[in-house]
């Protein structure tokens, strides 16, 4: 059994984990169903949300059918924020604005 561990980037794509040159491909599980369906789910077309969640859902089940990676262990994170903090967020999307928007209130 070989076990390895990596986190996410802000990017909700997992080309950078399960596509052909992924340098955290560890399993080097390639066919061509899944290149495609990593490429439509990146593609100029998934600019469109709802094309886009189409796509992810469609890759989501092709994974799930293959099932070549089984996942066996997971880890949380705990952040506590004191309650007079304000304009703190966890979304990723607001990683690159994070600090502009921290206040304290009275």
């Amino acid at each position: 059994m070989f076990m390895g561990a990596w986190s996410l980037s802000s990017e909700p794509s997992p080309n950078d984990l399960y596509s052909v040159k992924a340098p955290y491909n560890f399993s080097r599980f390639v066919t061509a169903k899944n290149t495609k369906l990593l490429q439509e789910m990146d593609s100029e077309k998934a600019f469109n949300t709802n094309y886009r969640v189409k796509k992810f859902h469609e890759w989501q089940k092709y994974m799930d059918d293959e099932a070549y990676v089984v996942p066996v262990s997971n880890s949380y994170s705990v952040n506590a924020v004191n309650s007079k903090i304000t304009g703190y967020s966890l979304k990723p999307s607001a990683a690159n604005s994070l600090w502009y928007n921290v206040g304290i209130a009275k």
